[in-house]
């Protein structure tokens, strides 16, 4: 939803949002946790958040502050799930989480780096592939749901090809043609992306979501 980090990437991890059986995170990190939010009727604790950005689970690139685009991810991403009926969307395949799995490891270093943080953040890895298992859930139902967007007006192409110009020339330089297709699949993406972005919208705006103070 927002810039597939965002939400297309993550999931709230309380045991009360994903019904995973959390672990409270280890006393020695001396950390006070606390009710952050509340979304479609589940709570979202600060060590959620913490969890997130410890395992890498959102892309908080350029915030000063990374907990509150975790939150609005976290937010977002539960309105979403209560959004998938029941029995529409069948469970990703083990191969399929244990990819996910992967990557996940991957960002962080490799496997053993995963194991040693899990316990840090309260996680077990049964924890993080039912993580990773909603998130998955999640993708299969926008995909579902947005399977595809318009195709770009030639004045919207142009126009993208001039604001992303600079990304463009730091490719190898490719061919009109190529640059011009490569263009207008990104736009394309773009503009699946503002559909999901304006639904998400009108979930948050529906008011089944608050932040605590």
């Amino acid at each position: 939803m927002r810039h597939t980090v965002r939400l297309l990437t993550v999931c709230v991890a309380s045991s009360a949002a994903i019904g995973a059986g959390q672990a409270p995170a280890p006393a020695s990190r001396d950390l006070v946790d606390r009710v952050v939010a509340v979304a479609a009727n589940q709570v979202i604790m600060l060590s959620d958040a913490r969890a997130f950005l410890e395992l890498r689970l959102v892309d908080t690139r350029g915030a000063s502050d990374p907990i509150p685009p975790i939150l609005t991810t976290l937010i977002e991403r539960q309105l979403v799930l209560a959004e998938i009926p029941a029995n529409l969307i069948a469970d990703p395949s083990r191969v399929e989480v244990d990819r996910s799995m992967a990557a996940v490891a991957e960002r962080l270093g490799g496997d053993e780096v995963l194991a040693s943080l899990l316990p840090t953040v309260g996680f077990t890895r049964d924890d993080l592939s039912q993580v990773l298992r909603e998130d998955l859930r999640v993708e299969r139902y926008l995909a579902r749901r947005f399977p595809g967007a318009r195709q770009p007006t030639q004045e919207e192409l142009d126009l993208w090809m001039q604001e992303h110009a600079d990304a463009q020339s730091a490719s190898p330089t490719p061919s009109i043609e190529a640059a011009r297709d490569e263009a207008r699949r990104q736009l394309t993406q773009a503009l699946r992306q503002a559909s999901i972005d304006a639904w998400v919208a009108t979930l948050v705006d529906r008011g089944d979501a608050y932040r605590v103070p």
